[in-house]
């Protein structure tokens, strides 16, 4: 019955553009969530993978659009203010996140929020810098579109057809992503055959470096968040080893940059890959905010829930509609309900 009554209510707020939902779930702002930020061109290198990537151009286009509609850009230290206080605001907000550390976000990102005066936050996975990151979603693709078969644990996979090589990506994606360190590093080096000079030969050709992090820590309108030593799926690790991605991550940084980090973002960030257990070690980290990839807008009520805010993917597929469900609750509702804290 639940059900039955909340499918009809998201009909009404879709058929009455947002007068309703806008002010019950609209929240008092949103967090986006951006990989990269590539041209055309080298966006559309990776097809299984192209929306990890956004071009200069439709990111410039939606600063301005937001803009326009009056949304405010403010920093993640701002938003812990905001909610420390838990009062409403009267200008609705925007945070722009970046995650992982790719060196893109510098050289075509950084000019546009320059233009704006846009604050971002880049979180940082230590192993991009380190030259030890595993890029294996884009070596995946790279296989699935190369090979006509690929054995995976003992089963041969077929790829004559594009409906085989999605399938096969996904079922491939889904296994290596809930690895741990030692499985994948096994997994680079023998189904990927990546040897340990090619990975960081890779890391210096997209990822930003500790010296590049390192001059532009101070830049006034980039913070620098944590990311984990080596993005992996928290959840699907062992205690001590989550504790250890997400401690020593944070430690990491903070030796090599000097500076204090007070933010954090979950790898991959859904439920499945992030649940109390990590939610409770970030708040023990005095972390002022930790955000996840799940579709939510916030709330003055997230103070108590600042360790697992939510985000929307920004990105060339963020079309008219998708945007206008994000910003006036549509979409909020769609996914959680009636639940303004996740």
């Amino acid at each position: 019955m639940k059900n039955w009554f909340n499918q009809k209510f998201l009909g009404l707020l879709v058929k009455t553009n947002g007068i309703i939902s806008k002010p019950l779930f609209g929240g008092i702002g949103h967090i986006f969530m951006l990989h990269r930020v590539l041209p055309d061109e080298l966006r559309n290198e990776y097809t299984f993978n192209r929306d990890l990537a956004i071009t200069p151009e439709f990111l410039e286009q939606t600063i301005s659009q937001l803009k326009k509609e009056n949304y405010q850009f403010i920093s993640l230290d701002e938003l812990h203010l905001i909610l420390q206080k838990k009062k409403n605001i009267d200008q609705k907000f925007i945070c722009l996140t970046l995650d992982d550390g790719y060196r893109d976000n510098i050289t075509f990102g950084l000019p546009i929020f320059e233009k704006f005066e846009i604050p971002f936050t880049i979180y940082v996975t230590n192993s991009f810098p380190s030259g030890t990151a595993h890029f294996w979603w884009y070596w995946l693709e790279e296989k699935v579109n190369r090979e006509n078969e690929l054995t995976w644990k003992n089963k041969v996979h077929p790829l004559e057809y594009e409906e085989q090589k999605i399938a096969v990506y996904n079922l491939l994606r889904s296994e290596i992503k809930n690895s741990n360190l030692l499985e994948r590093t096994k997994i680079c080096t023998e189904f990927f055959e990546k040897t340990p000079e090619q990975i960081k030969q890779e890391c210096t050709e997209i990822a930003l470096s500790w010296d590049e992090l390192s001059n532009y820590k101070s830049h006034e309108l980039m913070t620098i968040g944590a990311h984990t030593m080596n993005h992996l799926s928290l959840a699907n690790l062992t205690e001590e080893e989550m504790i250890s991605e997400i401690e020593s991550g944070k430690l990491e940084i903070e030796e090599k940059l000097e500076i204090k980090i007070d933010h954090f973002a979950y790898p991959y960030g859904s439920f499945e890959d992030a649940g109390k257990r990590e939610f409770d070690f970030v708040r023990q980290l005095n972390f002022k905010t930790a955000t996840l990839n799940h579709p939510g807008n916030v709330f003055t009520r997230n103070y108590k829930s600042r360790t697992y805010l939510p985000r929307y993917p920004l990105g060339n597929n963020t079309n008219q509609e998708k945007l206008f469900n994000y910003l006036n609750g549509i979409q909020h509702f769609s996914t959680n309900g009636w639940k303004r804290e996740l």
